[in-house]
């Protein structure tokens, strides 16, 4: 279905945050319709401009998607809702209705997405950079940045994707290009377990047609397995013979391609993730040698190993992006220098004895601050899993005890990082991790 299959339909739009408010207004401001029906799991104010509208909420939800032709559900609306499932023919997405005009519209323009449970957002950011520096036309959008009905109306060369599982679970259309860069235990309550999890991220390639391409990162287990179903579109990255990062440096091969302390990205698993993105590139014809010297000028996105400060020889890093265990253990494993880790947030059922082994495994990290929910959790895997005589393990119950903790040990021992790393979601604490990044920055600013 096409933005423009809407054209005078009952359209119920389910979910009152930023990309319902969107596609509300396009729809009405380009004449597609007038007749709407609102949706919202909780009791809201209706958008400026559609309070005349019926809002249907809680209970009142079958009434609202009763009275619709089309149901358009937003990323935060689970498909394991009932009411989502009883009325699977009229639901769709704002994703599914972009791609499928975008196609409709500009038949050369090449849609590229990126997924993934870490490191999704840093690759679209950087394959988006490169291609615009070799002299292409692109859009960046989806679940970072632009919402994806913003570039329905331009013509693009490339139209580059980050898409969350939320948005894949239930697309009627793939990418042309597709990359994988993990597969880690998140947002399992969304999709009523892992199991699901890993099977409506890779909905993402389902609808591939011939000539079609994804990417998937070698290394990770997980991803290869769920993989498999749609092995006849696959391709591998991290492989010795293509794309493939050995320790702070990208081959191509066995040529060195770059080095990550010539870019301004940190963290040795980034390689990983470019590995992907330089197989896209390949792929697409792209002269490699370029795309790595204007790497050298990309920006690293916020809360993303972010260098926030060096106050009396302590290195202060915001890495609140980091949801998930495995986040926190490529974060730690790309820094040589005395290590103290913050970690915590909300419980999101995750295992965290590999987290432990990590620790363990890497003598730089002194020691680890545990807060908010999961704090426990953290700390007890961690008495269980790490032995050393040079390790030390703090439980706060704020993160302004946190980092001045941190800072205050490594004083003691000549200095080092202090890596805000959380490993769980920041819900029920603060509205997301950029709010939560940005408390952490203003706590190292106030020191």
């Amino acid at each position: 279905m096409k933005i423009s299959d809407l054209r005078g339909k009952i359209v119920a739009v389910w979910g009152m945050g930023k990309e319902g408010k969107e596609i509300l207004n396009y729809l009405f401001s380009h004449k597609i319709t007038e007749k709407f029906v609102l949706l919202n799991d909780d009791v809201c104010e209706k958008p400026e401009g559609f309070e005349k509208y019926k809002l249907y909420c809680g209970n009142k939800l079958d009434a609202g998607c009763k009275e619709a032709d089309v149901i358009i559900r937003s990323p935060g609306v689970s498909v394991y809702k009932p009411e989502i499932i009883k009325y699977r023919n009229k639901v769709t997405t704002v994703s599914d209705l972009c791609l499928h005009e975008i196609r409709e519209k500009y038949p050369k323009c090449k849609i590229v997405a990126i997924s993934g449970s870490k490191g999704k957002s840093t690759s679209v950011s950087a394959l988006a950079f490169m291609l615009e520096k070799l002299g292409y036309k692109v859009g960046l959008g989806g679940n970072i940045g632009r919402p994806l009905i913003e570039l329905v109306d331009e013509k693009y060369d490339f139209l580059v994707a980050e898409i969350s599982s939320y948005q894949a679970v239930d697309l009627t259309i793939s990418p042309d290009v597709v990359m994988f860069t993990n597969l880690f235990y998140v947002h399992s309550d969304w999709h009523n377990g892992h199991e699901n999890y890993c099977k409506d991220k890779m909905h993402l390639v389902a609808n591939q047609k011939g000539g079609d391409v994804f990417f998937v990162n070698a290394r990770n287990q997980q991803l290869v397995d769920y993989s498999e179903v749609y092995a006849d579109k696959r391709k591998f990255y991290n492989c010795e013979d293509g794309f493939h990062a050995e320790g702070k440096a990208l081959y191509c091969g066995r040529e060195k391609l770059l080095v990550i302390d010539d870019l301004k990205l940190s963290g040795n698993h980034n390689l990983d993730n470019l590995a992907g993105v330089f197989s896209i590139l390949q792929y697409l014809g792209m002269d490699i040698k370029k795309a790595a010297e204007i790497l050298r000028d990309f920006e690293p996105l916020p809360h993303r190993l972010q260098k926030v400060a060096v106050k009396n020889r302590v290195l202060f890093i915001n890495d609140s992006i980091s949801t998930a265990p495995e986040a926190a253990i490529g974060a730690m494993r790309s820094f040589a220098e005395n290590l103290v880790l913050i970690s915590g947030g909300q419980d999101n059922k995750q295992d965290y004895t590999d987290y432990a082994k990590s620790v363990e495994a890497c003598v730089n990290v002194k020691a680890v601050i545990t807060l908010y929910q999961t704090g426990s959790k953290i700390a007890s895997a961690l008495r269980e899993g790490v032995k050393r005589d040079d390790f030390e393990l703090l439980e706060v119950d704020s993160l302004e005890k946190a980092v001045a903790s941190a800072y205050d040990l490594l004083q003691k021992i000549g200095g080092g990082a202090v890596l805000f790393t959380p490993t769980s979601p920041s819900f029920d604490f603060y509205k997301n991790f950029m709010e939560r990044g940005n408390h952490f920055m203003r706590i190292v600013e106030a020191l």
